[in-house]
Order: structure tokens, then sequence, then C-alpha cells
């Protein structure tokens, strides 16, 4: 076979999927889900890969070829349709880019195409037919549950949530169960490292954290309660606006709400490891 039909090397395809994906979401504003997100997820991955490294666990390089394709593919289809049906969609954008590059489905993308299409469900995931080895539908799940914490999970949740139709005064008890059920999930988990579990456990516990204050507030009466500022600043400044997540972030430390600033620098401090992680790629 000559090497110009070899698959690409994970070197090779970071940035091939990553501007496939960069493309796929520059007809739809949808800063919560878009390429960044899926860059985001990559990195949780790669964090959780070298972890089970550590702990002995062999990952062919099959198995991050195909982790690869569903990470950048799982949630393209929310150009398409914002409900629970876009992993089905998303599988079929990823479909297409496989037909129209052969050469990445030569190792088989059978359980890369599966993780795409049933990466939402929180309950119940479906078995793969897929030969034993790294359950790439659970990997895919777990680093997808863990952008859904800190920071950037609770601007994410708003902007998809609002966007579905739930209104301010059901946001916060939705999310709440929602992110109960990714994290029931987490914990179901046996095989995931300790460290990277009380990593995003604490990331949970402060998204967690921030929707029960704003429940609270929300059931007793008070007037503008901080967190629904936040999220209705985000909608107008970034989904609506032409902000990114690090402009927000730096409007937000100048507030002066010692709580809005407070989640500003939090916001800031979140998105910076992420750019030592990537340098020269627009995590924002």
């Amino acid at each position: 076979m000559s090497p110009s039909h070899l698959p690409p090397t994970t070197a090779e395809l970071l940035p091939l999927l990553y501007h496939h994906c960069r493309i796929l979401f520059s007809g739809s504003r949808l800063p919560s889900h878009d390429h960044n997100h899926h860059l985001r997820v990559w990195n949780y991955v790669t964090d959780l890969l070298c972890e089970l490294s550590e702990n002995g666990n062999v990952v062919t390089d099959n198995e991050i070829r195909q982790l690869m394709i569903a990470v950048f593919f799982h949630d393209a289809g929310l150009t398409r349709t914002l409900d629970i049906s876009h992993g089905l969609e998303s599988r079929k954008l990823c479909q297409d880019f496989l037909d129209k590059n052969p050469v990445l489905s030569q190792a088989g993308a059978a359980a890369a195409l599966h993780a795409i299409e049933f990466h939402d469900l929180k309950e119940a995931l479906p078995d793969s037919d897929e030969s034993p080895g790294m359950d790439i539908l659970k990997v895919l799940t777990v680093c997808d549950d863990a952008d859904a914490y800190g920071s950037v999970g609770i601007l994410r949740y708003a902007e998809i949530y609002l966007l579905r139709g739930i209104g301010t005064g059901m946001l916060a008890e939705k999310v709440l169960k929602n992110m109960a059920h990714r994290f029931d999930f987490l914990s179901s988990q046996e095989w995931i490292p300790g460290n990277f579990f009380r990593k995003h456990q604490e990331r949970h516990r402060y998204a967690a954290g921030f929707y029960k204050s704003l429940q609270r507030s929300i059931a007793s009466g008070k007037k503008d309660p901080v967190g629904l500022k936040i999220i209705e600043t985000y909608m107008d400044q970034v989904y609506y606006g032409t902000s990114g997540f690090g402009e927000f972030a730096g409007m937000l430390m100048k507030s002066s709400c010692r709580e809005t600033g407070i989640f500003g620098r939090e916001l800031s401090a979140e998105l910076e490891q992420k750019r030592q992680l990537f340098p020269g790629r627009d995590i924002c």
C-alpha cells in the first residue's frame, strides 16, 4: 500500500477533523456546541487516555483514530436539528465525510459511527457490535459530559436549553436533572481513573451549585438573580452578539457586581487552561 493510501496519523488527523468541524458550524450560530466544544472534548479524551495509559491500559492506534472521528462529529448534527435526534444527523454527516475520505475507514469506523449516534443517551447506552476493546461510546459520553461541567458548562446548558424553548423559570430544574443523569453515569464507570473522576466531580459541584443557587433565587421571588443576569448577558453578547467566550469573560471581570466578577475570573481561568493545551487554536 502506497503512503498516500495509508490512514493519516493522529497528528495529521486532528487538524483535518478540526478544520472540517469548523466548516460545518460556520453557517450555524451555536457557540455552546461548535468546533471549540469538539476540541475541548478531545482535550478531555486525551487527558483520560493518558491516565488510563499510566494505569497500564493499552489503547491502539485504531481506537484513537475512531475516538477522534467520534469526537469531532458527535454534535455536528446540531447544525441540522437541536433536538435529541441530532446524534443520528451527526452520524449521517460523519458517514458522508468518510465516503469522501475512504482511507479513514479502512480500519473500520463502525464504533465511531455507533458512538456518534448514541452519545446523548445518558441512561441506557446500547451495546456496540464491535469486538472487545475500548468502548468508544462510553469514552465519548464521559468526555462530552465533562464539558457540561465548570463555568463553560453552565453557559452551554443555558444556551442550548433556551434555544430548545425551555423558559428561564424552568431552566435550573431542567439543567439540574440532566446534570444529575450525567454525573450518575460518570460515577457508575468503575474503569475511570480516580484523578480524572475527582477533577470532574469538582467541576460538576461548581456547575450544579450555580444552578441550585439560581433555582433558590427564582423560587424565593428574588428580583434579577445574578445567575440569570449572567445567562441573559451571555445570550445577548455571545449568542446574539459577536463576542466569544473569552471576550465575555473579560467583560464579566469588569463588572461592579462581586459575584459576576468571580464568575468571569473562573471562566477566564478555565479557558486559559485550554489555550495552553492547544496553542494556536482559537479556543474561546
